[in-house]
């Protein structure tokens, strides 16, 4: 898989609507936004998802998908 901006941000709002109650907090810890640069080394700070990209992701994937069932 290729890394994109749009890649990661579509991994991890998967992860925080599969995760526990507390996941969207997630998306702005160190640990974790470390973990992204672990895996792709060369990762700037403003491409990774903040807690408010990945809640805008999850809101305009839901409009879409209820849009689509109309």
């Amino acid at each position: 898989t290729v890394f994109s901006q749009e890649g990661i941000l579509d991994a991890v709002t998967k992860h925080i609507v599969c995760s526990d109650q507390q996941a969207l907090l997630t998306a702005d810890t160190p640990t974790f936004t470390n973990c992204l640069v672990a895996m792709h080394p060369k990762t700037g700070k403003s491409e990774l998802p903040t807690r408010w990209t990945v809640r805008t992701n999850i809101i305009n994937s839901f409009v879409d998908f209820m849009s689509d069932l109309k």
